[in-house]
């Protein structure tokens, strides 16, 4: 098994990885899809990402990506 280099959120898509977002405030979390992740926040890097993130639940811009592998 090849290590896989994800870097942005096109790499999500094109592995079919998932990103888990976490509220270091609140721990509010939630889990996206690639896709979802690309049509919500477009194609940019993680810390762009982080960085731009608002909780839905708290409203704080706190947040943490986790990436997850893909389901076989």
């Amino acid at each position: 098994m090849s290590a896989k280099h994800i870097r942005n959120t096109a790499d999500l898509v094109r592995f079919r990885a998932s990103l888990r977002i976490d509220c270091r405030d609140c721990a509010a979390a939630r889990t996206m899809s690639g896709p979802e992740v690309v049509t919500v926040c477009g194609v940019a890097d993680f810390d762009t990402m982080e960085a731009r993130l608002r909780c839905t639940r708290c409203g704080a811009r706190s947040a943490r990506v986790t990436v997850l592998p893909p389901l076989t």
